[in-house]
């Protein structure tokens, strides 16, 4: 069907690409590399090529894009509510959505974008009224079919079992994206997947006592803060 991934996990090709190392400012993602190696061959589900930390430019984004039909990013993200200000982190600093709009010849044949990393699916008006689009927007409006984002700054370690759940989930070939989304929310709101809870921001929002883990003790990341921040925007099939 049109604008669907292909059934079969070997004609499916992710590029996955992260930054782990603190950088910019911005803290150390300690999951990032689980994430990735969880999702891309040798170890991981999907054939393809995994680029981290100071690999991940702007150059081996346009240049390892083409041939992929997954675009797997997970970093840092900020929205910032002026226009053009909006980011992703990447290893050679931060990528504006300015610079977004540069990969469109490179993204025609991308069937899905997820960026996972925070506040990717925001956006809010300016004073005068004036609509600012997220920075999944520019993914979009650029050639890919679908992209995954979030609403909120997001948690590195259930971000991160979120991500390989929903990757699981598709490659059984039984399930939309849109339904490997929702599974994969549902297994955290069920409490079937548990780790250490880390901001992938700066700060988070105040949860409700008991929400999250003191000291090394496993958190149960089913309060909606951990599984609900991912909205899967486009074609959903």
């Amino acid at each position: 069907m049109q604008g669907s991934l292909p059934k079969t996990v070997d004609a499916t090709s992710v590029l996955a690409m992260g930054v782990s190392q603190a950088t910019e400012g911005f803290p150390a993602l300690l999951n990032v590399p689980q994430e990735l190696a969880a999702i891309v061959r040798q170890t991981g589900i999907y054939p393809g090529e995994t680029v981290l930390d100071r690999k991940f430019t702007r150059q081996s984004l346009k240049e390892k894009l083409p041939g992929h039909q997954i675009l797997h990013i997970a970093t840092h993200g900020e929205f910032v509510s002026r226009k053009n200000d909006s980011f992703l982190l990447l290893g050679d600093g931060k990528f504006p959505i300015a610079e977004i709009r540069t990969l469109g010849p490179y993204l025609q044949d991308v069937n899905l974008v997820v960026l996972s990393a925070c506040q990717t699916a925001l956006g809010s008006p300016e004073d005068e009224g004036i609509e600012i689009p997220g920075v999944s927007s520019y993914f979009l409006n650029n050639g890919a079919k679908s992209v995954m984002a979030s609403l909120w700054s997001v948690d590195d370690a259930s971000t991160s079992l979120l991500m390989q759940q929903f990757y699981q989930n598709l490659a059984t070939g039984k399930m939309t994206k849109a339904e490997a989304l929702r599974q994969a929310q549902l297994s955290l709101l069920k409490n079937k997947l548990t780790g250490n809870a880390s901001p992938r921001a700066s700060a988070r929002p105040l949860l409700p006592p008991g929400s999250q883990s003191s000291g090394n003790a496993p958190s149960e990341f089913s309060h909606p803060y951990y599984w609900a921040p991912f909205i899967l925007i486009g074609n959903g099939l």
